[in-house]
């Protein structure tokens, strides 16, 4: 019995593949099954410098082909990566991998199939990267006048994209912010005090802050302080004598003694030293003689302008100090002690004392009187430091004085110095003396 070709094609069916399409041994053509993506379109985020893997699992691939592309650049076509890159390659069957990803990456990559149509999955690759920063202007020195404008501006990469904040080194901006979140920073007016570095700084969470300087100039005339505007000394002692310049472009310094220009000499030398408050000019006196007292000026001048400051070498005593209680011990009396320092000895004292206005109705307040005290009996605490106590007598109880003293030695008087008050006690007031161990002795008055 013969066989129907119906049946002759079921008994026989061994298949082959001939161009895509698949035939029995007697001709017939059979559809195979499609193609089709296992994996789905992703966005793939990764670090700078990490590995990616960008899946293309495809179930019955068959006989078609598999490219890789970025953009319209082909990477890899069937097993075979055609791109001059080392990073890339082909893993677990059609997975491309990327290693040491950089920002130039960041792309979409597509897993293609030439099927008609065309079947394609398209991934996104994200890299992610620390901020990189730059400031304008480029050379990092931005130079202004004294109340000019100064404008900088920075730009920065990263993704994501990050954010970025101008601050000061070492202290707050001009306008009293810790930070100022822009592209681009102002400073209006420019002073003396707002030149130093400022930064640009961006951070996006990834790696560490990118940052950016511009240092700020600002060109002045000289400005020029004291260290002190008079100088204590006495004939054979030394004294150095400081200005502090402040100035942009540099100043010249010179020193000169009552109009006359200085020159160094075998006992005075001058010296600088700068930071960034300021330049310090130091002239320097070994052994101080009789000639060398008088005023001192140092003249600093740039091409801006010229500044000077005054300093005095004297011989006088420096102002004393009043050291005693400011509550007396009797109603009609008080012991005022005070201390001195005069590289010369001391010959003698003023003492000025007068009842407070503001607590006497008295017609004779605010009168002084004066006492001219000789430097007798008073202690010597070192070489240069003395030491006074005298009783002033006939005072009102409960009253208020002001008193101030003065020393003369040699050289002149001393300046007079800081009015200080003390009161007396009231009639029948008495003082309980009570020691303490750790505070000392306390006077209290006995009621």
């Amino acid at each position: 019995m013969r066989n129907t070709p119906s049946e002759g094609v079921a008994k026989l069916r061994h298949l082959k593949t001939v161009q895509r399409f698949t035939y029995d041994v007697i001709g017939v053509r059979t559809v195979p099954p499609q193609p089709s993506f296992i994996s789905q379109p992703e966005t793939i985020r990764a670090k700078q410098g990490e590995t990616v893997v960008l899946p293309c699992e495809i179930s019955h691939l068959g006989p078609f082909v598999v490219v890789w592309k970025r953009q319209r650049r082909v990477l890899s076509a069937r097993e075979a990566v055609v791109v001059r890159d080392a990073r890339f390659s082909l893993v677990d069957g059609y997975n491309l991998r990327i290693t040491a990803v950089q920002p130039a990456d960041q792309s979409s990559y597509t897993c293609a199939l030439d099927t008609e149509p065309l079947s394609e999955l398209t991934h996104r690759l994200e890299v992610l990267f620390g901020p990189v920063v730059s400031a304008q202007p480029s050379s990092g020195v931005l130079v202004v006048k004294l109340g000019e404008t100064a404008g900088m501006s920075c730009q920065a990469s990263g993704n994501p994209p990050p954010r970025i904040a101008w601050r000061k080194q070492g202290g707050t901006l001009p306008s009293g912010e810790a930070e100022h979140e822009a592209g681009q920073y102002t400073v209006t007016g420019a002073a003396r005090q707002m030149a130093g570095v400022y930064q640009c700084v961006a951070e996006n969470g990834v790696g560490d802050p990118s940052t950016a300087s511009v240092r700020l100039q600002v060109q002045y005339p000289p400005e020029v302080e004291v260290a002190k505007s008079v100088v204590y000394t006495g004939e054979g002692f030394g004294a150095e004598l400081v200005c502090v310049v402040f100035a942009q472009p540099e100043a010249e310094v010179r020193w000169e003694r009552e109009g006359a220009l200085l020159e160094p000499s075998h006992h005075r030398s001058s010296s600088a030293g700068g930071d960034e408050d300021g330049t310090r000019y130091t002239l320097a006196i070994d052994s101080v003689t009789l000639a060398d007292f008088g005023t001192y000026s140092c003249h600093a001048t740039n091409s801006l302008g010229t500044a000077g400051g005054q300093i005095q070498i004297s011989g006088t005593p420096e102002r004393a100090q009043v050291t005693s209680s400011a509550m007396g011990a009797a109603p009609d009396s008080y012991q005022l002690s005070w201390t001195v320092r005069s590289f010369s000895p001391v010959l003698e004292y003023k003492v000025a004392y007068r009842q407070s206005k503001q607590n006497s109705s008295s017609a004779s307040s605010g009168g002084w009187r004066e006492v001219l005290v000789p430097h007798i009996g008073g202690d010597v605490v070192d070489a240069h430091w003395h030491r006074q106590s005298i009783p002033l007598t006939g005072l009102a109880p409960a009253a208020t004085y002001d008193v101030h003293v003065q020393a003369r030695n040699r050289h002149g008087w001393s300046a007079v110095s800081d009015m200080v008050h003390f009161s007396t006690l009231a009639k029948g007031e008495g003082f309980n003396w009570v020691r303490f161990k750790i505070h000392g002795v306390c006077r209290e008055p006995i009621q």
